[in-house]
């Protein structure tokens, strides 16, 4: 992945590509003028890598603003940073576009402002050139990473960045801005107004030595003044003071750094990579723009969200969603293709299990009939249906409850459940025999309990009384009390009349 920072100066775009690994590919700056609707595009569509483009909006146009946060319970977070960023400011909530850091170290929040109304504008102006950018912050946030990045040792400073049209004043204190200003003043009003310019075009203008009446002196003057009146605004106790840190389209004066420096200032901070590299100040909203896109941390601003979302963060989450669904139907159809290929499998076994049954039944009874199988449920219901009909008048069949249903019964039975059972038993009284085929089955149940509930006791003897559960009615109970021993005596219900 490539990042593309772009910055829209006047009449100018600035353009900056950087690898992920943080190394310049190319700078660039077009008169907007003389760029036909494709030529921007051409500049990095070469590249095979994907590319994320960063503008920024103006520094006037975001307002900053702090507040205390100490909420530290992520499952509150959201619905609080929401309810800081509803609260912080009188603007119409349906006509702003909030941007927010939560400063966790500090217990704080950040919270960038700007209209819609401006960020339509800017989109717009984008646009006429063709490009719809990914991603847009603020040019105070492009500027605080270009001198994190350059100057890593400066926590708090002033910034002050001259690009063709304006001047933009940052207050920086912790690798944070605080406070911005914009001054109407760039390069463009400086050089215009050099009396001198057409025969000093390619040379430089030093400052120190120029005329006190000339035209530029006097404008240069006016920044100066406007640059100190920002630093006061900024910084009001008369003790506080920062380093100074200046960036911009300064290559045709020399000298400007000492002459901007004013009581505010304890010193002018220089970067000798970037004193060599001169260009590289002229970018600097477009590298600090590139590097945000790179890191794309807690402390990177977005303000496309909502109906400003990119078209192609769009078309990407609906292509991830295209995959994801065609996944999970691939998966599917995977999971059913083997469901069914085991189901027939178990099949094809229950089959073989059943056709062996059936024809050692028939061998066993000397039946010469071939039976015919086709179809294994159709064939198991035949067989169910089969024995179903043979067990009607099949005698040595179970058919009162076994003596595990008895006791599960017994167990489960709500009025012994604070009793104990000292003593069971279970007697088949009566049962079909090879001589006496037609007597039933009549099983009998001897039980003991022991309880100092006696309530409870004659609650069950009760509701053996009725025919509860698994009594049988049509014989005799009986019921003998001895201190808080109980016992009892009583026949099962025929399985068919528990149905």
């Amino acid at each position: 992945m490539k990042a593309i920072g772009i910055d829209l100066d006047s009449d100018v775009i600035k353009l900056c590509i950087m690898s992920k690994n943080k190394d310049l590919i190319s700078m660039k700056s077009l008169d907007v003028r003389d760029i036909p609707n494709s030529d921007v595009k051409k500049i990095y569509m070469p590249y095979k890598d994907t590319f994320l483009i960063t503008s920024a909006l103006d520094a006037s146009d975001v307002m900053i603003k702090g507040t205390d946060f100490h909420v530290k319970n992520s499952f509150f977070i959201k619905k609080a940073i929401k309810f800081h960023e509803e609260s912080i400011t009188t603007l119409d909530a349906d006509k702003i576009i909030t941007a927010t850091i939560n400063l966790k170290n500090e217990s704080k929040l950040k919270i960038f402002i700007t209209t819609k109304e401006l960020l339509i504008k800017h989109l717009s102006s984008l646009k006429h050139i063709n490009i719809d950018p990914d991603r847009v912050t603020s040019i105070s946030q492009a500027l605080i990473r270009f001198v994190n990045f350059y100057f890593k040792d400066i926590k708090n400073s002033f910034l002050v960045h001259i690009s063709k049209s304006k001047t933009t004043c940052i207050l920086m204190k912790d690798n944070q801005p605080i406070k911005t200003y914009s001054i109407k003043i760039g390069t463009n009003k400086l050089l215009n107004s050099n009396e001198d310019e057409k025969r000093s075009k390619n040379s430089k203008i030093d400052i120190s030595k120029l005329n006190n009446k000339s035209k530029l002196k006097t404008h240069l003057n006016h920044l100066k003044k406007e640059i100190e009146k920002s630093f006061i605004y900024f910084c009001k106790s008369e003790e506080e003071k920062h380093p100074l840190i200046i960036t911009g389209d300064i290559s045709s004066f020399s000298n400007i750094s000492e002459f901007l420096q004013n009581d505010k200032v304890t010193k002018i901070i220089k970067n000798p990579f970037l004193e060599k590299k001169v260009e590289y100040k002229k970018f600097a909203i477009c590298i600090g723009l590139s590097l945000d896109a790179l890191k794309k941390d807690s402390l990177s601003l977005q303000f496309r969200k909502q109906e400003f979302t990119p078209n192609k963060k769009i078309e990407n989450i609906g292509k991830k969603t295209l995959f994801l669904t065609l996944v999970i139907l691939v998966f599917c159809f995977l999971i059913n293709l083997g469901s069914n290929h085991l189901l027939k499998e178990k099949e094809s076994f229950l089959q073989q299990r059943l056709n062996f049954v059936i024809n050692s039944e028939n061998s066993y009874l000397g039946i010469q009939k071939k039976d015919v199988f086709n179809n294994f449920y159709a064939d198991l219901k035949a067989f169910e249906k089969k024995l179903e009909i043979e067990n009607k008048n099949f005698p040595y069949i179970l058919n009162t409850p076994s003596v595990s249903e008895t006791l599960n019964w017994l167990n489960n039975h709500e009025y012994l459940k604070d009793a104990e059972i000292t003593s069971f038993n279970y007697v088949l009284e009566k049962f079909p025999t090879a001589f006496t085929k037609n007597d039933p089955y009549l099983a009998k149940i001897d039980i003991e309990i022991k309880t100092k509930k006696p309530a409870l006791a004659r609650s069950f003897y009760d509701s053996l009384s009725k025919g509860q559960g698994l009594v049988n009615l049509s014989h005799k109970i009986s019921w003998k009390t001895k201190d808080d021993s109980y016992r009892a005596a009583f026949y099962l219900k025929n399985t068919k009349n528990l149905k």
